[in-house]
């Protein structure tokens, strides 16, 4: 892979080598790939990686599967226990473990991605008093910005507007303490425990001295407060926030957390306790001598989630323009887009252009807020000295920005930027020698070998536009889904990047596909997929035809993909320069399962014999022989799309804004509806390809139908001398005896307007998509002038939300004398290893209440009882931290009231109602019959 290239070669250039560079790679995920393939590009040494006991050495289904490429394994590859999920304890014992692989096979570098060790003050700084070079910002960096608190305070020092809140928790518990008497209180425990605290109590505020006095009963693992006292005293200040802020929903945010987790959001004062429960297991601190230290601010709504990329070398801070990651779910982004002065101005030219103003001075107000914020990414970065590279992130509502927090490393979606800028670097003395970087991990590594040698680069646009999706391991709503193995994975097309773990790697042997066990020990994240284009609609539609060629097979594999694909064509048919807020995913996907709700009993065969029957009664025997050659082609791709609702979903936009008028209560074609099927037929990807199982393509006697029709109306247009006419006004024209004279004669009119008619008949069936989405609310999901998106109010009502998500997964089928995981995970009978069991065998429970936990994917789901019963046993042996599987028992039950299935002929009824009354809009007899 290219990731570096020279103007020229000359002493100063020559002078940024990496020959010397031996990197220990200490984290996982894409980056771990990524890191390997740069720094080998950058003419370092080759790099070792650390491999944890939740990686796989077993070949054949690797969970690691760089092992492919790394030889010798001996020399490059060092197993090591988990760190992330180890005691403060385990964790020192780590840290020598690293130093002293570190030692033995003499690397000079060590690297942490993204993971949790790249923020670990302590962890760095070892690495750095052990001689080492940390590649990323220094431990003084992340001291000072990388917990949320600290890089809050700093962001208050400078001027630059935050969430309001209170970022000081655990010392305003302890000050609670006090009692009124904080010096005589704090000077007892210092002398009481040997508190290392250095600090002018004379000058220092109450809350500072609190602070320190917490730190150095930390550094001696020495707990002064409770968690009791903890949730007491939040209780307390959620209180003030909402005295200050009627009705408002609070988050409370861990200042070490990261992804998502360690963040919980609380509507009422009920939730508050589990919540901060919640925040610190999740976050593993609630052990002795943990920071459980976390952020409470007032949840701003209509939010959007901006992030500014920044890159520094001590002297110099640089903005290298923002991200777009509202897109997300539970904290968890999903598809980020690039955010640039460039896109913006470029797309607010296109609008006015298009006459759009509204949207053109929307774009125009966004660039002037997207400035503000790399000013103050810039200032920050400046103040903090930052020697790496660090991501700004703010909240957005409206043409106001709000701090959120900094991240002290790469991101994950760091690949977004890189398709916009690359970054070059001169020589000061000599302009035309300059080298170009296309990789934030090697300008990472490039600061980290050379430091304040590296002149400021400039900023080189690359691409107009950069888009990435995060395939995850996840049920189609979006719950984490862990246990699958890949069996097939087809590589990227022109134009795609992806970062997958050397997944696709083939195996060097026997040059198969090995495959890939999606165990779920760590995030559900398993590739990114990043594509770059002209503008932002060129770069949606790349990514779209990207995940429509990708091709996945397993065994009980459940990715994202077909959300992925669904909401990229809804951003397509609506506008791909739309901001949706932090929340509209879950809005989208309770949408999607409302769909699913009207579709689901919807029966295509009984749809296809209703209108067989009218075809009877209107056109004789012929016209159901013509319907019936057609059955196969009409019906086969929509039963693919009312079995997939995401694909569904994606199709009824793309479709809407292209094909469809609807007005008066009804939809009318746009274009000919044999074009409409075609392009479901490449939607679905079941277009004619060569040497692909009949399958997976449209069958043969299906396409030349296809052919046949489409050929009869191109060459009708050509002769009527106008290709280009309106599907309308050449449908109006051949429901007419009158014809065109100077073409045809009346006999041939007269052929082509019964060719005309056969080439049509069942042609309306492709309506039903859009009769679904018009129950299911669908179209009321709209972009408006400003770019905002309108979303029905039932859609943000959590309860409906969360019955209308639960339609995409429901659980697995069980007898009702049983609860079963819906995914793989790690089972566990208890809150903490010293809690007590939530529930034992006799005890009773009712509908809600929490039976247990799974740990999915490093995020802790519980368990809540569907209804009420009592527990007879608890079906997993060991009970609990135990790896369960989809479906397996877990609890064997007794209901308070014993589960009736529905009679087959009431559920065969109800299909045949409700498909009966979809029709009617189709077929106008029904609606008396």
């Amino acid at each position: 892979m290219e990731v570096i290239s020279f103007s020229k070669k000359g002493t100063w250039s020559d002078s940024f080598h990496f020959d010397d560079v031996k990197c220990l790679i200490v984290c996982r995920g894409p980056v771990r790939k990524e890191a390997l393939d740069v720094f080998a590009a950058l003419g370092a040494q080759p790099s070792g990686i650390l491999l944890s006991e939740k990686d796989s050495m077993v070949y054949a289904k690797a969970l690691a599967p760089e092992l492919r490429i790394i030889s010798p394994r001996e020399e490059r590859v060092h197993p090591i226990s988990d760190y992330t999920g180890a005691t403060i304890e385990e964790r020192v014992e780590r840290i020598q473990q690293i130093l002293e692989i570190c030692d033995k096979h003499h690397y000079t570098h060590v690297f942490a991605g993204y993971g949790f060790m790249a923020e670990d003050r302590e962890f760095i700084a070892a690495i750095e008093n052990a001689g080492l070079g940390f590649v990323g910002p220094h431990s003084s960096i992340v001291q000072k910005a990388g917990a949320k608190d600290e890089a809050k305070r700093l962001a208050v020092a400078l001027g630059i507007p935050v969430v309001p809140g209170v970022d000081n928790i655990t010392a305003l518990t302890l000050l609670r303490k006090a009692k009124g008497n904080p010096h005589g209180y704090f000077h007892k425990l210092i002398d009481e425990h040997g508190l290392q605290v250095h600090l002018d109590f004379e000058n220092a505020s109450e809350e500072q001295v609190s602070e320190q006095v917490l730190q150095a009963s930390s550094q001696q693992q020495i707990d002064l407060i409770s968690i009791e006292e903890l949730q007491y005293e939040t209780e307390r200040q959620v209180r003030k926030i909402w005295e200050k802020y009627p009705g408002c929903r609070i988050r409370f945010k861990h200042v070490g957390g990261g992804g998502g987790k360690g963040q919980r959001v609380i509507a009422d004062e009920e939730q508050i306790a589990d919540a901060v429960m919640e925040v610190l297991i999740e976050s593993q601190v609630t052990g002795v001598g943990d920071n459980k230290n976390f952020l409470i601010e007032r949840n701003i709504e209509n939010t959007r989630h901006n992030e500014i990329q920044l890159l520094g070398n001590g002297d110099w801070c640089l903005a290298l323009g923002g991200r777009d990651c509202s897109l997300q779910i539970h904290e968890q982004k999903l598809l980020e887009t690039s955010l640039t002065a460039e896109l913006l101005q470029y797309s607010a030219e296109a609008y006015q252009k298009q006459g759009r103003t509204r949207q053109a001075q929307i774009l125009i107000e966004d660039l002037q807020t997207l400035e503000q914020m790399c000013r103050d990414a810039e200032r920050f970065g400046q103040a903090l000295q930052l020697d790496s590279v660090s991501t700004f992130e703010c909240i957005v509502d409206g043409a106001s920005h709000y701090f959120m927090e900094t991240n002290t490393r790469i991101q994950v979606e760091h690949r977004v930027t890189e398709m916009a800028y690359s970054l070059k670097f001169a020589n000061p003395h000599d302009p035309d020698e300059y080298f170009v970087l296309d990789s934030l991990v090697g300008a990472m590594l490039l600061v980290a070998c050379h430091g304040k040698r590296v002149p400021q680069p400039e900023r080189l646009p690359r691409h107009l536009s950069g888009a990435e999706v995060r395939i995850n391991a996840m049920n189609a709503a979006l719950q984490p889904h862990a246990g699958g193995i890949l069996h097939y994975w087809s590589p990227p097309v022109e134009g795609e990047w992806r970062d997958d773990q050397g997944i696709g790697i083939l195996n060097p042997d026997t040059q198969l596909f090995q495959h890939h066990h999606l165990a779920g020990g760590y995030d559900s994240n398993v590739a990114l997929v990043v594509c770059a284009g002209c503008s932002r609609p060129d770069n949606m539609q790349k990514l779209a035809d990207s995940l429509r060629r990708m091709e996945v097979k397993g065994e009980n594999v459940q990715l994202n993909l077909d959300f992925h694909y669904g909401l990229i064509h809804w951003l397509i048919g609506n506008d791909v320069m739309s901001k949706p807020n932090t929340r509209f995913v879950l809005s989208y996907l309770a949408m999607i399962g409302r769909m699913r709700e009207v579709a689901a009993p919807l029966d295509l065969t009984v749809a296809w014999n209703f209108l067989s029957d009218s075809l009877v009664e209107s056109h004789g025997k012929e016209g159901e022989r013509v319907l019936r050659s057609k059955l196969n082609l009409i019906l086969r791709p929509l039963q693919r799309l009312l079995e997939n609702t995401h694909l569904l979903a994606g199709w009824v936009a793309f479709s809407f804004r292209n094909q469809f008028i609807y007005e008066n209560n009804q939809f009318r074609w746009r274009i000919n509806p044999l074009r409409i099927l075609r392009d479901l037929y490449f939607y679905l990807r079941l277009e004619e390809r060569p040497d692909v199982p009949a399958a997976h393509k449209i069958w043969q006697e299906d396409q030349q139908l296809l052919a046949t029709g489409l050929a009869f109306y191109d060459e009708l247009q050509h002769r009527l001398g106008d290709p280009g006419i309106p599907w309308e006004r050449l449908e109006a024209s051949l429901m007419q005896t009158g014809y065109p004279s100077r073409v045809f004669s009346a006999e041939q009119w007269n052929e082509i307007r019964i060719s005309h008619h056969g080439f049509q008949l069942g042609m309306d069936l492709l309506k039903l998509p859009l009769l679904i989405a018009r129950e299911a609310r669908y179209f009321e999901f709209r972009t408006r002038e400003d770019l905002t998106i309108e979303i029905p109010p039932s859609f943000n009502d959590q309860k409906q939300v969360n019955r209308w998500i639960q339609n995409l997964a429901p659980a697995p089928p069980a007898s009702g004398y049983e609860i079963l995981s819906w995914t793989g995970g790690t089972f566990y009978t208890k809150e903490t290893p010293d809690s007590a069991p939530f529930v034992q065998p006799g005890d009773h429970f009712e509908k809600g209440d929490a039976l247990g936990v799974l740990e999915v994917m490093k995020m802790f789901n519980p368990i809540f009882a569907e209804f009420s019963g009592t527990i007879k046993k608890i079906a997993v042996e060991g009970n609990s931290g135990v790896v369960v599987r989809r479906g397996q028992v877990l609890f064997e039950v007794e209901p308070d009231m014993p589960p009736v299935p529905a009679p087959a002929d009431e559920t065969r009824a109800l299909q045949l109602r409700h498909t009966k009354r979809l029709m009617a809009s189709l077929i106008p007899s029904l609606q008396t019959a």
